[in-house]
């Protein structure tokens, strides 16, 4: 899978399903009917094959970086398309990045599960890289070199 930068040609169909997944998900700044217009041509916000996948570099520690949202298309879901993306970023970001972080809230208990499998190890509080901002959650993370 190749991810690449938001283009204008994506936010309608971005639009079509977007906002509803990420205020499922809890990520309010993904939720907003805009998001994906304002974010066109920026680093970290990338598309792929009904996936949409936000990260920010220098998060939570500098030499790391996190997962802000990874949302798949509702026809899209269940067929392997969000491990392809998230293996697609750890290769996009190993040169620049150590490791990759992810907080997945507790309301999202399969998302859980989603990271185990792709290797994201879960972090105990003591080792958390900053308190959650939004209700209860745990932080993942995958030491990419």
């Amino acid at each position: 899978m190749t991810l690449r930068s938001l283009r204008t040609a994506d936010v309608p169909s971005l639009a079509a399903w977007l906002p509803r997944a990420a205020a499922e998900a809890g990520c309010q700044r993904w939720a907003r009917e805009d998001a994906p217009r304002t974010a066109v041509g920026r680093e970290g916000a990338l598309v792929a094959d009904g996936c949409f996948l936000a990260y920010e570099l220098g998060s939570p520690q500098p030499e790391a970086a996190s997962v802000q949202l990874l949302a798949v298309a509702p026809g899209r879901r269940r067929l392997g398309t969000g491990s392809l993306a998230a293996l697609a970023l750890e290769k996009r970001l190993r040169p620049s990045a150590s490791s990759i972080y992810v907080l997945v809230p507790a309301q999202l208990g399969l998302a859980l599960y989603f990271w185990l499998r792709l290797g994201y190890r879960p972090l105990t509080q003591a080792e958390w890289p900053a308190r959650p901002e939004r209700g209860p959650a745990v932080w993942m993370v995958r030491q990419l070199r």
